[in-house]
C-alpha cells in the first residue's frame, strides 16, 4: 500500500462520488419509492410489493436491479476494451444518463409509475452501476459508492490493522472512509431538503420537471470529476514520456 498525501486525486474522487450517490439515492427513493444504488433495499421492496399485490412497483424494483446488473456487466466489458480510459468513459456515460433522466416528467406519485418514470428507474439502475464501477477503480482501499455497510466493514478493518500493527499508513484509509460517510450523508441531506421543502410546483413545466433540478448538482459534480480525470491522465502520460 503506497504512502499518501493529505488527500490525493483518487480519494477526492471517492468522496465526491459518495456525495453524488447520496443525492441520487434520495432522489430515486423520493421520486420512485425505490433506491438508485442500494439494491439490498430494492430486494426488500420487491418482496414487499409482490406481497402487497403492487405488480407495477414490483416490476420497477426488479428492472432497476436487472439494469444495475447489466450495467456492471457492460462496465467490465468497457474496462476490458479500454483499460486506461475506463473511468473517463464511465463518467461520460453517467453524465449522459443524468441528462436523459432530467427529461423524464414527474406526472405520477411514487406508488404509481408512468411509462416514462418506469423508464427513468431503469436509467438509474445503469447510472448506479457505472458510478459504482468507476468508484472502485480509484485508490487502494476499495471504497464503495453507496454501500455504507461495506464501507463500515472496511473502516473497522483499517482501525483494527492500525491498532494491531501500529502502522500509521492505515490512518489515511480511516480518514477517507469517515469523509465518505460524511459526504454521503451530506448528499442525502441536500437531496432531501430540496425534494421535501423547496419545490412548491403547481402546474405547467415546473410541476413536471421541477424535482429534476436537483439532478443538476450531481451532473456538475460528475463533470468536474471528468475534467480532473482527463487532466490526471494527461499528467500520467507526460510523466511516462
Amino acid at each position: 500500500m503506497k504512502e499518501h498525501k493529505f488527500l490525493d486525486f483518487e480519494s477526492i474522487t471517492a468522496i465526491a462520488l459518495s456525495f453524488i450517490g447520496g443525492i441520487l439515492d434520495m432522489y430515486c427513493l423520493f421520486n420512485y419509492n425505490i433506491y438508485g444504488m442500494l439494491h439490498t433495499g430494492n430486494f426488500i421492496k420487491m418482496v414487499q410489493y409482490i406481497i402487497d399485490g403492487n405488480i407495477e412497483m414490483f416490476l420497477a424494483s426488479f428492472f432497476i436491479i436487472l439494469s444495475f446488473a447489466i450495467g456492471i456487466f457492460l462496465a467490465n466489458l468497457f474496462e476490458k476494451k479500454s483499460k486506461h480510459n475506463t473511468p473517463k468513459n464511465l463518467l461520460i456515460i453517467t453524465i449522459v444518463l443524468l441528462i436523459c433522466a432530467m427529461a423524464i416528467p414527474n406526472n405520477h406519485d411514487a406508488g404509481k409509475l408512468s411509462k416514462m418514470k418506469f423508464f427513468g428507474a431503469i436509467i438509474f439502475g445503469f447510472e448506479g452501476a457505472f458510478i459504482l464501477h468507476s468508484f472502485v477503480k480509484f485508490g487502494d482501499y476499495s471504497y464503495s459508492a453507496t454501500t455504507m455497510t461495506a464501507n463500515i466493514n472496511r473502516l473497522v478493518t483499517n482501525v483494527y490493522n492500525r491498532v494491531s500493527t501500529k502502522d500509521k499508513k492505515y490512518n489515511f484509509g480511516i480518514f477517507v472512509y469517515l469523509l465518505i460517510f460524511a459526504f454521503f450523508m451530506l448528499g442525502v441531506g441536500v437531496g432531501y431538503f430540496f425534494l421535501k421543502f423547496l419545490p412548491t410546483f403547481e402546474t405547467g413545466f415546473m410541476s413536471l420537471y421541477g424535482y429534476n433540478l436537483i439532478l443538476i448538482v450531481p451532473a456538475l459534480c460528475l463533470l468536474s470529476i471528468l475534467i480532473m480525470t482527463i487532466h490526471s491522465q494527461k499528467e500520467q502520460k507526460y510523466e511516462q514520456k
